[in-house]
Parts: C-alpha cells; structure tokens; sequence
C-alpha cells in the first residue's frame, strides 16, 4: 500500500479497478436504484440498558443512553414493524374463506387458472369487513397468461394464508410476467402506472389524502411533540401522512446549490451537476407516516415515533389523514414462477444470433413476488420465493413486517426493495437464490430495520453482477439500520442523478462480512462501503467512497477468513463529519443488536428540554 500526500490510503491497484469502475458506471440504469472515540468501554450498567452481560459496549450506545436520538446521536429504531412492536403479529382466524369451497371453486394441481377464483376469494373477504383468505396445500397457477389477471389485495384486514411454505405446502405459481409498462422511479408515481405493482400478489391501498391540518412550531431533531394549528380533525391512534417540500428546489430552474431539506439529509455531500434528480422535482416533497400517540390541547399533538431530522416551519408541514390499508398480511405460502432465468443485470435474453427472447424490462422487473403500497401495519412472513427476477417492493407504506423469508432457485435481481416508506422490520430472511440487490433501500427511506439475516453465497459474479450486498439506490435514504447480518457488505446502485447512494445517519451494526468482497473495486480491497462513482468525491479517489453514505456508524463489524475490514482505508474509530467508527475488526460487542436494545429500552423522552 502507499499512503497519499494527503493522508488517505490507497491500493495502487485500485487505479487498474478504476477502469473498470468507471466503465461500469456507464452501464447503470436509472431501474438500479475528528476526534477518537473511547473505543468502547465495560460497565456494570450495560445490561440494565439492554447489552449483554459480557463484551465491550460501544460508546455511541451510552452517548445514546445518555442523550437519545439528538444531534449526531444514534438513531431511534425501536418502533419499527407491525404496530411499532408493541403488539404481536394477531392470528386471524374468523372469518374464513376457503379458495377451494363453493362459491369461489379454486382446484390445485389440476394446471388450470386459478386466480379469479382465489379473487373471489379476496373480495368476499373486503366485502365482510376483513377475513382470512385460505388456501389449502397445492400448487394454485395465477396469471398463467400475459392476459391473466393478478391478485390483488385492495382493502383491510385481509390475510392470504396459506398451509405451509414448504414444496409440498402451497404454492403460488406466477406463469407469465407482469405486463410491460413503463418502470418508474419507486413511489414517483401512482402504483397503477407503475409496472412492477403486476406482482403475483399486491396489497395496493388507496392514495387519495385529505389535508387536517399544519405545523405552527419547528420540531427538532428526536422530538415527539408538535405544535399545530388545530387538532379537531385529528384523533389518538390515527395515522397520519405528514408532507416536507424543500423550498429551495425550483423545478423549472434546478441547480445543485439550490436544495434545503435536501442538504439537511446528505450533509456534507456536495451536490454536483450530475445528480439532478437529487436536486429536482421528485426530490422535492417527503412524506413520512406516522400515528398520533396523543392529543394533549387544541394545538399541541404527540406522534409515535421521533422526528428524524430537524422539521423547520420553511419545510411548510402539512399532515394528511391516511387512506390506505390496515392490517393486511400474507403468510404460509410460496411464490415461484415458470421464469427461464438466464438472468444478466439489465441486459436481455437472446439466442446465439443475438435476437432478443426476453427484453432486459421482463428480465429485470416483471416477474415479481409481492407488491405493497399504501399500507400500515401489515406483515408478510413464512413466505419462500423461488425463481423469480424480484421479491417484495415495498412503497409509500410504514410499521410493517416482513419476516421468516426465503429466496431460492434461479439468479435475479432483487430480493426486498423499500422505497418511500419507513419503519419497516425485515427480520430472519435467508438468501440462497444469488441476487445483484438482495436488500436495497431507496427513494427516501427512512426508520428501516434488517436485522438477523443471511445471504448463504459469497464473491461477485461479474457476468451477472450478483453479489452478497446491502444496496442503496440513491434519493438519499436515511437513518436505517442493518444489526446482526451475516454475510453483507455495501455495494450500491443507481444512477448518477440519484446519487449520493444514501441520506445520513445509516447504522451499519454487529455485521459478519463476507470474506470476498470485489464489488467496483478489487478484492484485495478491504473497504466495507463502496461506489463506482468515486468521482465526484473529494478526492475523487477511491479512498473516499465512504463520502457517499454521509454521517453514517460502523460499529461492530467484522469479517470472515480472519480478513480485516477498514472504512475508507483505515480501521481505526474515528468521529469526524462523515462517520462514526468504533470497533472495526473486533469481535465481542455486548449490543449485538442495536434494534433489540433500544426495543428493550423502550422510547427515548426528550421534549422537554426542548419545549422550555
């Protein structure tokens, strides 16, 4: 190695990867979206604060303790999933609808359609108020044809459940691919003209919102309490949609210097040409779904959760009731697909004389497990994906989980997708299937938890660019949380308009990286966190790539083969304006999981200080 005038580290070999890097870059479609610390420290108070017994305890964890989600503080992850975690996932057992009875008639394993069967099935249960809709173990084929319909769920308290998610439970087999519209950016644009909504199964809730009411105070940074101009339209236990617009974006004149909101989440990334969507239209407006803990007087409200940044009055908050679903869930089943494979990142499938057979479009988005939009406390979990390009996109939806997941068969695209949604639990998902985006976070996202998961491959296909990574796909998603993983390094997609990769504040935690790690650079590389657009980073290097997950933690993270890891060419900890790193190669933490110790922990109550 050579240590630059400058004091970063590099490899002299990264310059040859450069190439390749930069080559890469090109081929990215808009579709692939200070100070030392203490090092940690050993007390008797760690366990009552929800670390293990034994170990070291990082420091950011006691500062947290101490301070909460505030300024550079930790994050605040302890509400995410069905019903922010404070009630199990229900088991609904009345009523129940049997795809298989009269007057819905579906019958496995006999090679027919069955999908307006199983619809009837579906809207029998809406028309009851909610219902479990049952279908016994058996292979069940929907949307056998490109003229098929899908199913799809579009109103409360509706469950699809199956007997199992094992091959001889059931199944649910997608035996043609969505239909051909045009892919959007994620939450851009209603689901209905969005192409990958033709799922096998979509819980699509309704998008139309009513204004109730305004903000008459800025909130702060892990407040709860907001000031608003009158809550009589609003109740305790409602959700709600509350709406940001960056008021320095102008649309019909974009510049990179001209964001506000904006530059409150990516700090200090500086923006450049290249990223006008970052800088336009559709990153203009945030939404964020939250419910209301309390109403204390005629203006003064309590949400659930804290705000994750600072909400200034200019940002003109706007909250909306929420018209979406409640409470839907799918459960004990597998989805799998008559898809040949033969899959390539955003390439098509031809034969030997180079004829198209399956356009990059179908090869990368239309054969899709489940979509979600709109939706509140709902879950998916004991769900087996086999053979298809992507599994679950979740969009404009909150406080939902998705757990007890597994991805198997052909090589695809992607695994769980969450864009324009927050508090979302992904917990106990195994990847087997090699994917290029196993998990990806995008469009805004925020309050997100993966925890508990596992990808079951290691080393990058560079033929068909699968690799054991977390993904970012720019729109700078935000303080999201990655705790307790196996296998996972950082390599995210996008496009250059979409970049930085990620928003502030993301916690990567107790994490087993895989021992080969070749994503844009090489695998004699040891950084955790990459990028192909080193670029338009300060040193325009790849020593700064961390540059594009700004205000980001490492904590805890570690590797396999006895291979050190290092965040911009160092392992040391370090605090300084771009990240918090502590314990980079040493193994023992005592919070091996952030999530779980903040959910013990419960919420933080900070408002008072503020409302002095």
């Amino acid at each position: 190695m050579k240590k630059e005038d400058n004091g970063l580290i590099r490899m002299n070999k990264k310059w040859v990867c450069g190439i390749v890097v930069a080559c890469m870059a090109s081929l990215m479609g808009m579709g692939c979206q200070g100070m030392q610390s203490s090092g940690g420290q050993a007390d008797n108070t760690a366990e009552k604060n929800g670390a293990a017994a034994s170990g070291w305890t990082p420091a950011v964890w006691t500062d947290y303790v101490a301070h909460g989600p505030t300024g550079d503080q930790l994050p605040d992850f302890s509400h995410a999933g069905y019903a922010m975690g404070r009630r199990p996932i229900p088991l609904v057992s009345t009523p129940l609808f049997d795809v298989t009875r009269p007057p819905f008639g579906a019958v496995p394993d006999d090679g027919q359609d069955d999908t307006i069967a199983i619809q009837r099935a579906i809207d029998a249960a809406a028309k009851a108020g909610g219902g479990v809709v049952y279908l016994p173990r058996g292979r069940y084929d929907i949307h056998s044809t490109p003229d098929a319909p899908f199913l799809q769920i579009r109103h409360s308290g509706i469950v699809l459940r199956g007997q199992g998610s094992d091959a001889d439970g059931t199944i649910l087999h997608l035996g043609a691919p969505g239909k051909a519209d045009r892919v959007r950016r994620l939450g851009s644009v209603p689901a209905a003209e969005e192409a990958r909504h033709w799922a096998a199964v979509a819980i699509l809730g309704g998008e139309h919102r009513k204004a109730l009411t305004g903000y008459r105070k800025d909130v702060r940074r892990g407040m709860h309490t907001v000031g608003v101009v009158d809550t009589a339209g609003l109740n305790s236990g409602q959700t709600v949609i509350v709406e940001f617009v960056d008021p320095a974006i102008d649309p019909a004149s974009p510049a990179a210097h001209k964001v506000d909101l904006v530059a409150q989440l990516t700090t200090p990334f500086r923006l450049g040409t290249v990223q006008t969507d970052t800088f336009g239209p559709v990153a203009k407006a945030h939404t964020w779904m939250v419910k209301i803990e309390d109403i204390i007087d005629s203006q003064t409200i309590r949400f659930s959760r804290p705000a994750r940044f600072d909400q200034w009055l200019r940002y003109n908050p706007r909250i909306y009731a929420f018209g979406g679903v409640h409470a839907a869930g799918i459960e004990h089943l597998r989805i799998q697909s008559s898809w040949p494979g033969e899959y390539r990142h955003h390439k098509p499938f031809t034969d030997e004389k180079g004829n198209i057979i399956r356009t990059a479009k179908e090869q990368d988005y239309l054969w899709n497990g489940i979509w979600i939009s709109h939706a509140t406390d709902g879950w998916v979990r004991d769900v087996v994906f086999k053979d298809l390009t992507q599994g679950i996109i979740v969009s404009r939806s909150s406080d939902l989980t998705i757990e007890d997941i597994k991805f198997h068969g052909l090589d695809g695209h992607a695994g769980i997708t969450i864009a324009h949604s927050n508090d979302v639990l992904v917990r106990d998902v195994d990847f087997h299937a090699r994917l290029v985006h196993p998990v990806t976070m995008s469009m805004m996202a925020a309050g997100n938890v993966v925890t508990r998961c596992r990808v079951h491959y290691e080393g990058r296909d560079d033929y068909r660019q699968t690799d054991a990574v977390i993904d970012f796909h720019g729109i700078f998603p935000y303080e999201n949380l990655f705790d307790d993983l196996k296998g996972f390094y950082v390599c995210p997609g996008g496009d250059l308009s979409v970049l930085p990769h990620a928003g502030v504040r993301n916690v990567f935690w107790n994490i087993e990286a895989p021992q080969h790690m070749s994503c844009y650079t090489c695998d004699t590389d040891d950084d955790f966190a990459r990028t192909y657009d080193f670029e338009n980073t300060t040193t325009k290097t790849p020593a700064t790539m961390f540059e594009h997950f700004p205000q980001a933690f490492y904590v805890g993270l570690v590797r396999r083969g006895n291979r050190d890891l290092s965040i911009g060419g160092s392992s040391g900890d370090r605090h300084t304006p771009w990240m918090i790193v502590e314990g980079l190669n040493r193994p023992g933490i005592r919070v091996p999981s952030l999530f779980e110790a903040q959910r013990r922990r419960g919420p933080s109550q900070i408002d008072a200080k503020y409302l002095k």
